[in-house]
């Protein structure tokens, strides 16, 4: 596994705006996210106030 597949390697969802935790904005730097200059990093459970959820971590692809 490698550490974006670790969910203990992202930043906890309470910390992240809502365009973080839709992955809208990169999880990590929060600039927003343009079509082929992202990775998907798949949804994450949550647990949402005692219910479960799922976020929707992404990051930018960095430059070459």
């Amino acid at each position: 596994m490698t550490p974006l597949e670790d969910q203990q390697e992202l930043p906890p969802v309470s910390t992240l705006s809502s365009h973080q935790q839709r992955g809208v904005d990169c999880v990590f730097c929060g600039k927003s996210l343009q079509v082929g200059q992202i990775i998907d990093l798949g949804p994450r459970p949550v647990d949402a106030h005692g219910s479960s959820a799922q976020w929707f971590p992404a990051v930018a692809v960095a430059p070459a």
